[in-house]
This record gives structure tokens, sequence and C-alpha cells, in this order.
């Protein structure tokens, strides 16, 4: 499913994002970055429907996304937030169905979407007692669960350590490899450098560039998006980014 962005414009009184305009491709892999306050976050509420633009649409599949039902976006789309709730007395299964509730409870999908982030026995446990880390492995187990064809991911490897960060970098990639959209924000630039196939770069609610991740993740391009100087190496890995303060 392809998510068009066009002359997208939010405003209130202290911020104002856009006008933007890009074609996100069908399972692809998108990384927005940029600073905090930049507008990453907001861009990913205005795909969601959760924000509504000033001017400007957003069309999923060319359909509206202002157009659609909730029924009819959690079936596109999933979304996992950068902020975790704790639903007062949820259990983990409770979570896992909330995101699943346009297809109905599904015992061996669930089990087996917690068991991609190695939290199938934590099934039963109370969600509210997790660690940080852990909510966040569930929420994107239940964006698993959900099964939309879109994913967008605000973060998605907030509260982790790096084995888990591992893990969840390979799963998206593997999300892509089934034909997945993921649209994702993430501070990490040599992961984003790895995994996207194509970069939005923000400051100050302004498009910096926008294009395939090769071409547009440029030491030119983060320099003007962060107060800093970058440098670019390349390793086994890959190129590795390493910014130094400009004061």
């Amino acid at each position: 499913m392809k998510v068009e962005i066009e002359n997208l414009t939010f405003q209130v009184p202290t911020f104002r994002l856009g006008p933007l305009d890009f074609t996100v491709g069908d399972g692809t892999i998108t990384a927005i970055i940029g600073k905090n306050g930049s507008g990453k976050s907001t861009t990913l509420k205005l795909i969601h429907g959760d924000l509504k633009p000033n001017e400007g649409t957003v069309k999923i599949d060319k359909m509206k996304v202002s157009s659609l039902s909730s029924l009819q976006l959690a079936e596109k789309t999933s979304f996992v937030w950068q902020e975790i709730y704790s639903p007062m007395s949820f259990t983990v299964t409770d979570v896992m169905n909330v995101s699943g509730y346009k297809r109905g409870i599904d015992e061996s999908k669930m089990e087996a979407a917690l068991d991609k982030v190695g939290l199938a026995h934590f099934i039963d446990r109370d969600f509210s007692v997790l660690s940080g880390g852990e909510r966040r492995l569930v929420t994107l187990a239940a964006a698993i669960y959900q099964d939309s064809e879109i994913m967008i991911m605000d973060e998605p490897t907030n509260f982790l350590d790096i084995d888990n960060q591992i893990l969840i970098y390979n799963l998206i990639k593997e999300l892509r490899e089934k034909g997945k959209t993921i649209i994702m924000t993430m501070h990490d630039l040599d992961a984003v450098h790895n995994l996207a196939d194509s970069v939005l770069i923000l400051r100050d609610g302004k498009k910096i560039a926008w294009g395939e991740t090769e071409s547009t993740l440029t030491i030119e391009n983060l320099n003007k998006a962060f107060n800093v100087s970058f440098h670019s190496y390349n390793t086994i890995n890959g190129n590795s980014f390493v910014g130094s303060y400009n004061g």
C-alpha cells in the first residue's frame, strides 16, 4: 500500500509543520529523522489520522485517511507510540487484544507475535508491572499481531538495551521482506543508513531533504538538520556517522 503525502501542513500557535510532499513506496522502510521538536512525531500522527492537517492530504492506497473509519484505518495501519501508557488492570493479553480487535481473538497468532520479541511467556502478566523495555516489546508485538499492511513506529527502540535493539532492527527487516510498509522515526543514524530505503529529514517543521537513503543521508544534509558537524566512516557494518558540537 502506497502512502502519498500532498502539501501537508499542520500549525498550532507555537509550531508549524510543512508543507510536506513525499510518497512512501509499498513494501519499503522510510525513516524520519531530525532534532527533537522538528515535527517527526507530528508527521506520523498526521499520517495515521490522529491529527488533522490545516492543509493538504494523506492518502493510503489512493484513499484519504480523513475518509476512513477507525476500523478501516486499523485494517490498513498500526501505530507503535513513543509514549507507552499503562491501562489500569490490563494484562499483556488485554493489550494484544486491543490491537487485534479488527479480526477477533486468535491466541495462536497472539503467542506467535509475542514470541517474535521473546515474550511469549509474558502473555498473562500484568502490563503495568513490566519494565519500560518490556512494555516497548509488547507494543511492538501488538503491532505485529494487528497485521496491518502499514506499520508506523515512533522511536521503536526506545527503552531497549542493545541486544533487544538488534532484535528489533532484524525484525523490521523481516517485516519488510514480508511486504510490510514501515514508516518510523529514529535517532540512530547508523541504523537508519542500514535499514531504511528512504529518508525524510526535518528541522523546525521544514523539510531539509527527502529521497533514497544513499543520496539523502549525507553529511551536508545532516549538518543542515543538526547543530553539529558530521563525519562519515566506512565500517564492516556500513557507514557510521559521528558528529562534533559546533558551539
